[in-house]
């Protein structure tokens, strides 16, 4: 009887042991389906301040007209441009908006329209959805800039995230967008 008792007692412990560990095959694809999340605040941290970088070393090129600025910093940002579908475009912004006008500042904010958002490829490579916005002061002090959503794809290397890739939203992907996140 204390056998049976006792084999009962070990069955219970080890199904519950076994219920409370995690299944890995299902928490992985679940984070495919949902996609870019908010980061908690310690993570929101972490992915904002290399957006903030690439957003600075961007806009000097812009400011500058000089997209060597930005490439020196970001030199995968040199390769496999398509304008088309919005990869690694930032040589047409520095060129179409320095074509009419020269341009004295700009005001960049990151988090204009909604905070950052993170799709975690693995533990070396992320994604961080920016929907923000810049604003340039050009020299007869009127404004050119606005809204933009882009994804910025981020690779940890010597210690730090890296821009490896950028893919803006075309005028049809913000469109398609829109649509789905109202």
């Amino acid at each position: 009887m204390n056998k049976l008792l006792l084999g009962s007692v070990i069955i219970v412990i080890l199904s519950t042991l076994l219920g409370c560990q995690q299944n890995t095959t299902q928490t992985d694809k679940s984070n495919e389906k949902i996609g870019f999340i908010e980061p908690e605040s310690s993570d929101w941290v972490k992915y904002k301040k290399p957006i903030r970088k690439y957003m600075y070393y961007r806009t000097q090129a812009v400011l500058n007209n000089d997209i060597d600025i930005l490439w020196e910093k970001y030199p995968d940002l040199e390769k496999n441009i398509d304008s088309e579908q919005g990869v690694n475009v930032e040589n047409y912004e520095v060129e179409t908006l320095n074509r009419n006008f020269g341009l004295l500042d700009a005001n960049n904010n990151i988090e204009g329209y909604e905070r950052i958002k993170v799709k975690i490829i693995n533990e070396n490579e992320v994604i961080v959805l920016v929907h923000g916005s810049v604003v340039y002061l050009r020299e007869d002090f009127d404004e050119s800039g606005g809204e933009y959503l882009i994804k910025v794809f981020l690779e940890w290397e010597d210690k730090h995230w890296i821009v490896v890739k950028t893919d803006e939203y075309t005028q049809s992907e913000y469109k398609e967008w829109i649509n789905e996140n109202n």
